[in-house]
């Protein structure tokens, strides 16, 4: 079988030789033309005498006519003058009467012409074949590089259109966030620009807390959006350590509002001494985000589970919190982690948001080279399941 491989490896550079030679250059087609004659010329001065032919200058025609042409042709038409002349002067002398010799002189000249000329038309068919087949080389990439920068286009469009829908969202998230506070301010202020005069002190203090409380709900709502334009603009550093994670869970609950962890059935299933590569603070905010949002969104008197698993003993951990929400919709679970997108369902809900708290998260986790996803059927009390997976800890 290797035999047969090789044997048609070297029939193949065989037939391809050819093409080889025209890809020399002027100087290397010259000397090949005069190794040619070298080759030829003692052949014909030893072998004349006993064949009377002029066969050994089949390759200097052949050569001159596939490398140079029709110039080749000229030459070799001259140089087969030339030689016939030495040949007659030299080897044949008054051995051949001079008619003899002149027919042999034509038929050789002839020969010699019928032979170049094919030789320069095999010559011409190869020169239009490999032009053609560069034009059509030069077409297809041309054809190419146009379904490539079609390509380009229409990604820079859908990456356009992506930027537009988030900003639309945006807008829409924030103007929904604002409209609700702006309103309870305005309805305040305007309560006690009517009632300057209103004997009752209570009713002002009221309505000065509420107006307080809707300038509280703004700043925060700026301080959002500052906050994620500043984790937009520059990942933050990571600075990974050994990290316990069923302490780190503990202190992320004992720092959240107590009526919210005390509302909900919490199981943590993290066995103990697990320990992960990551920053403490970082993943303390991704977890804080992640469980803030199941007190915002999951109803109260519903389990939480917390959990790890590990695939196998080297295998990064997985860290799942699972809900018994109302599901995240399948269409919308792409978007989820970019940022100010909402769920279409709570941006006509009561519970306010900007959008940002997920997007936070997977940039946190990018810092830390991990991953964060989402599962979730969309079906009511199924719930989602958020895990985020972290190298794990091994000591040297």
């Amino acid at each position: 079988m290797k035999q047969c491989k090789r044997a048609y490896t070297f029939l193949s550079q065989i037939q391809t030789f050819p093409l080889f030679l025209l890809s020399l250059s002027t100087r290397k087609r010259i000397l090949i033309v005069l190794f040619s004659y070298v080759l030829a010329v003692p052949a014909l001065w030893f072998f004349f005498p006993q064949l009377h032919n002029v066969a050994s200058m089949i390759l200097p025609i052949i050569c001159l006519c596939w490398l140079f042409r029709y110039w080749g042709l000229l030459i070799n038409m001259l140089s087969t003058a030339v030689t016939f002349w030495l040949v007659y002067y030299f080897l044949v002398g008054n051995t051949e009467s001079q008619q003899a010799f002149e027919q042999r002189v034509v038929i050789g000249s002839g020969i010699s012409f019928l032979l170049g000329f094919t030789i320069c038309l095999l010559r011409t068919a190869t020169d239009n074949i490999r032009a053609a087949r560069q034009q059509a080389l030069a077409a297809e990439q041309k054809r190419l590089l146009a379904l490539e920068s079609e390509q380009q286009i229409t990604i820079a469009y859908e990456q356009q259109r992506n930027i537009n829908e988030l900003k639309d969202q945006f807008l829409l998230n924030v103007s929904h966030e604002l409209s609700i506070p702006l309103t309870k301010l305005g309805s305040s202020l305007k309560q006690l620009e009517n009632f300057q005069e209103e004997p009752d002190p209570i009713k002002k203090i009221s309505w000065l807390n509420q107006a307080l409380t809707s300038q509280e709900t703004l700043v925060n709502l700026v301080n959002g959006v500052l906050n994620t334009t500043m984790v937009v603009s520059e990942i933050p550093q990571a600075k990974p350590e050994a990290v316990d994670v069923r302490q780190l869970l503990q202190e992320v609950l004992l720092h959240l509002a107590p009526e919210d962890v005390e509302a909900y059935t919490i199981y943590i299933q993290v066995p103990e001494q697990t320990t992960v590569w990551a920053d403490p603070q970082l993943l303390q905010q991704v977890l804080q985000n992640l469980l803030s949002n199941v007190f915002k969104y999951v109803p109260r008197q519903t389990e939480v589970h917390i959990a790890t698993t590990q695939a196998n003993s080297s295998s990064p951990i997985c860290l799942s919190i699972q809900d018994a929400g109302p599901g995240i919709p399948a269409e919308e679970l792409p978007l989820l982690f970019e940022k100010f997108v909402r769920l279409r369902r709570d941006l006509t809900g009561t519970i306010r948001g900007t959008g940002v708290g997920l997007y936070i998260c997977k940039r946190l986790m990018e810092a830390m080279k991990g991953r964060i996803w989402v599962e979730s059927s969309g079906r009511p009390g199924e719930g989602s399941r958020f895990c985020i997976n972290l190298p794990l800890f091994s000591p040297t």
